[in-house]
């Protein structure tokens, strides 16, 4: 096994990483993008909406790409989905054979115990129910 929990000797090619464009995603995509350029590795960056699918929402997966200018050295796919958040990235990382997901941990203050932690519970459901490695980033 490898540092990153691969059991296999290809190393990472795929890394996924769910995206909400707020700071502790890029902080994320930051790590995916240094993993990715040491294993020549994809990454699948994935934005899910909950009801709909926003016009606008490529145009903010771009710009939060263009925020690190190391990334144009490493493939970057981006996908907008629409429905379950945790499911949808449950459902990428199947579809896309995915070898490691890098998902940011959201800390809000005030809701850290609370019902509508959305992004903390959707870190737990998909560590919870990942098939491959979990990489979770962040506070």
């Amino acid at each position: 096994m490898n540092d990153m929990g691969c059991t296999d000797r290809r190393g990472l090619k795929t890394i996924l990483v769910p995206t909400d464009f707020l700071e502790p995603s890029d902080v994320a995509l930051q790590l995916a993008i240094d993993l990715a350029k040491q294993q020549n590795a994809r990454i699948h960056l994935l934005h899910v909406l909950r009801f709909r699918h926003g016009a606008d929402e490529m145009e903010r997966i771009k710009k939060q790409v263009a925020k690190f200018p190391e990334a144009k050295s490493v493939e970057i796919v981006p996908e907008i989905r629409t429905g379950k958040i945790d499911k949808e990235i449950l459902k990428a990382e199947t579809e896309k054979n995915i070898d490691l997901i890098v998902i940011a941990r959201h800390e809000k203050k005030g809701l850290a115990r609370g019902p509508f932690n959305l992004f903390r519970s959707v870190t737990q459901r998909v560590k919870r129910n990942a098939r491959r490695s979990v990489l979770v980033v962040g506070a």
